[in-house]
């Protein structure tokens, strides 16, 4: 079977753009009635603070669509849960994949997960702008063989700074493992490589399956992206073909999915821009445009 897998398309439950601070019947002109209880006025500011706060994130993400076909042997319906992802691809290295004897072809794409998520937290430590900002990071980064500086330095030369999840004997760690998985920006790139690592996991199995002499088996394009395309707001569009598709008998058929996918996808993400940009209005309508992400 095909999948199409979209990126950044969470359509909202409602388009009602013209009164979402009025949902459930609650006006924001409600919070400073008398009829309502200071504790309960206070508690729905700081819900309405964080959701504006979250708008900063959606805009970020919905700047381009990108739409991933994939072919697939079965469709499994595991949630992302942020911690199990995190604790499963913290302890990837090249001795822990060859004691979980993952496939030779694969074991380099396991250790890209890795460098991946090592790679956005530096980010995070070395942002100025960042709740984890760590002064420290770019200083160190001046010392050679440093992930953030060198794109050649391999997994086994770099001192990880992510802490440790399956460390029970440190508190200090495992809160730190918490406050970390706190953060949008790191928990984005925590579900792509959540999606990415169950693929491989896929791929994986089935190629320990597979008998070596099997040569029809082994090129099989299950769990890998046969098509790929990136519509970003400027206009710009961009299309990537797996080189096994190009003589697969199934071609032309994949690529059938793959365009419906992208038609269906376009049209989601332009009503989620609509969306977005009706419930600016609305708060800029409303006054109350003050807690906005864009005006802190």
């Amino acid at each position: 079977m095909a999948v199409t897998k979209t990126r950044n398309l969470k359509q909202p439950a409602t388009t009602d753009a013209i009164s979402p601070l009025k949902r459930g019947g609650l006006d924001l002109g409600e919070f400073n009635s008398p009829r309502v209880a200071p504790d309960v006025t206070s508690r729905l500011g700081q819900t309405l603070d964080e959701f504006y706060g979250s708008l900063g994130d959606v805009l970020i993400d919905i700047t381009a669509l990108e739409v991933n076909t994939m072919v697939v042997e079965e469709i499994k319906g595991d949630k992302f849960i942020p911690w199990e992802t995190y604790r499963d691809i913290y302890p990837i290295s090249a001795d822990y994949l060859e004691q979980q004897g993952i496939h030779q072809s694969l074991r380099d794409r396991y250790l890209e997960l890795r460098k991946t998520l090592e790679l956005e937290y530096t980010v995070l430590l070395s942002d100025p702008n960042s709740p984890l900002y760590d002064p420290t990071v770019l200083e160190q980064a001046r010392g050679g063989q440093e992930i953030l500086t060198d794109p050649t330095v391999e997994l086994h030369q770099i001192n990880t700074r992510l802490p440790n999840p399956t460390k029970t004997s440190s508190s200090e760690e495992m809160l730190q493992a918490q406050q970390i998985l706190k953060n949008n920006r790191f928990l984005r790139c925590l579900r792509k490589l959540s999606e990415l690592k169950a693929a491989l996991d896929s791929r994986n199995q089935a190629l320990l399956k597979t008998n070596s002499h099997q040569r029809a088996n082994v090129k099989s394009i299950n769990d890998l992206i046969c098509a790929q395309t990136v519509i970003q707001l400027d206009g710009d569009v961009i299309n990537r073909y797996a080189q096994e598709i190009v003589n697969h008998p199934d071609r032309d058929l994949i690529l059938h999915i793959h365009k419906q996918g992208v038609t269906a996808s376009q049209q989601q993400w332009r009503g989620l821009l609509e969306f977005i940009l009706g419930l600016v209005q609305a708060s800029v309508r409303s006054g109350n445009g003050q807690g906005l992400p864009w005006r802190n």
